[in-house]
């Protein structure tokens, strides 16, 4: 069983990390055409991974087809973004596909629990794999720069793939495919995940309403994390782009 912090969760770990070492490995002298084919074929096999379910999964429901929450919105966007010649594009996938997939596959609490034989926890597996490894061998290779003057855009793109969240969520129960709304990313607040460190930063983002008979407090779905995005989120951005920016001075002429 998977379960967080147990042997198994450490193997998962390290083999995570062997995996990207060894691709770095022994593709780090192949050609850039070799290289930029390889990797476009990852972003490529998380979608075959992603649909795969619909025949070896036994227990897929009809909304999880779907690309849902960040890492699966990040999936879904991951070939464009990688064909695409715009470096905003390339940046999402280092600042933000891959740092939230990371989360998730250093801490898969959603499959925490499964059997680690089972195919939907190897899907996982490999499908947060390539979202982390595609971006960091992009960079590893220098086949893209990271730009620190992007981090704007990459704050907008986070609340885009909230919204997209937001949206999917509300359509399902809209549709009669759930009839509760599914918390992804956290959005709606009240989360035992590692999201619930985003209400302590912001408790003055919450308002009063009746749950099971009791006014209580909760937190404003979406507007709430803003404010632990920016304590969490901005500086790891900026550490991320230390190594890429030019910190020396032009000498004055």
């Amino acid at each position: 069983m998977l379960d967080i912090f147990s042997f198994i969760y450490f193997v998962w770990v390290i083999l995570a990390f062997g995996l990207i070492f060894l691709m770095w490995y022994f593709l780090k002298d192949t050609s850039y055409k070799t290289r930029y084919y390889f990797l476009f074929g990852l972003t490529v096999f998380a979608w075959v991974l992603h649909f795969s379910r619909y025949w070896l999964d036994p227990d897929l429901k009809l909304y999880e087809m779907f690309f849902l929450d960040l890492c699966g919105f990040s999936t879904m966007v991951y070939p464009f973004f990688f064909l695409s010649k715009n470096k905003v594009f390339k940046d999402y996938m280092y600042y933000v596909g891959g740092v939230f997939a990371a989360h998730s596959l250093f801490y898969p609490n959603n499959i925490e629990g499964n059997p680690i034989l089972y195919f939907d926890t190897i899907r996982f597996f490999f499908a947060h794999l390539i979202l982390v490894s595609v971006p960091l061998l992009l960079v590893f290779w220098k086949m893209h720069k990271p730009n620190i003057k992007h981090l704007h855009i990459m704050f907008l793109f986070v609340m885009i793939g909230g919204l997209y969240n937001m949206a999917l969520s509300s359509a399902f129960v809209f549709t009669g495919m759930r009839t509760t709304l599914a918390n992804y990313m956290g959005l709606w607040g009240n989360t035992n995940s590692v999201f619930r460190l985003f209400e302590k930063v912001a408790p003055f983002m919450r308002y009063s309403k009746i749950v099971n008979g009791v006014p209580t407090r909760v937190p404003i779905p979406f507007f709430y994390m803003i404010p632990g995005l920016i304590v969490f989120y901005v500086p790891l951005w900026v550490l991320m782009s230390l190594p890429f920016m030019n910190l020396k001075k032009t000498p004055k002429s």
